[in-house]
């Protein structure tokens, strides 16, 4: 030891060890914006928009509800894959309401248009992969059957329509109800959800189809109990009904592909209840 004083080396403070909290963790989830069954609300507005500038363009002979039938009824069905069942449904029948009052060449009778809008979406929203919504499709297929037997006797039981001709006029229709109480329903739903454009061109047709074919049969059993056309017209309509679906489904699935291949394209928010 030389006697120099010698600093003393500072000691490390100690940290403390941190505890675990106790007890379930939360899950903080962010809503930045308004929504409707899991849909922003702009998503709803922006597709009401599309159907209500659909609206204006006819293309439609068959006068069963009273007016020719406009485009839009061929997005639709598009509305429920997008937003889901619900919101698909207030996007629908908001657009269609504002085309009754900006179309109405278009119209029909007002509430059977609104109504059949918005349930196309709701039978597109129950068109999924397996077994989601299997519930919610049950009762929408309580609902078309009641619709088949009121219709069937209505039209002839009633008016004494030719049961080969009743049958033969909504064949279209009949096959999309057939597909929809099987398991056609859950294929179908898979070709949209698929990541092949091909195959979900194919899904977006077969699927307007069918959501379009129950809306049309709703649609034609409200306008017939009120109008009672002649027992004629069903004849025009076994040539009419499967041309116009035709072009219908082609509609959904020509603009449905596009606007779902943009939509996988962006980083946009999907919406909770969407299938595609």
């Amino acid at each position: 030891m030389n006697g120099d004083s010698v600093d003393a080396l500072p000691c490390p403070l100690t940290e403390p060890t941190p505890t675990r909290p106790n007890g379930t963790e939360r899950v903080v989830v962010f809503h930045g914006s308004a929504a409707i069954a899991g849909a922003p609300v702009a998503y709803v507005i922006v597709l009401s928009a599309v159907i209500a500038v659909l609206s204006f363009i006819p293309f439609s002979v068959a006068l069963s509800a009273g007016s020719s039938f406009p485009m839009a009824q061929g997005v639709y069905p598009l509305t429920g894959w997008l937003l889901g069942p619900w919101a698909g449904a207030a996007a629908s029948g908001v657009g269609a309401l504002v085309g009754i009052f900006l179309a109405p060449h278009t119209a029909g009778i007002p509430w059977v248009t609104v109504g059949g809008a918005a349930s196309a979406a709701l039978f597109a929203g129950a068109i999924v992969p397996g077994r989601q919504r299997t519930f919610f499709a049950i009762i929408l297929s309580v609902i078309v059957l009641i619709e088949v037997f009121v219709f069937a006797r209505h039209a002839i039981v009633v008016h004494g329509v030719r049961p080969v001709v009743f049958f033969s006029a909504y064949l279209t229709h009949y096959l999309a109800i057939a597909g929809f109480l099987l398991p056609t329903r859950t294929w179908i739903g898979r070709l949209i959800a698929s990541p092949d454009l091909k195959r979900v061109a194919l899904g977006m047709f077969l699927g307007t189809w069918m959501a379009a074919s129950l809306m049309m049969f709703g649609e034609s059993l409200a306008g017939y109990l009120i109008l009672n056309w002649p027992p004629e017209l069903f004849l025009m309509f076994i040539g009419v009904v499967p041309l116009e679906h035709a072009a219908r489904s082609g509609i959904g699935a020509v603009v449905g592909t596009g606007v779902i291949a943009g939509l996988r394209a962006m980083a946009l928010v999907r919406p909770r209840e969407a299938s595609y």
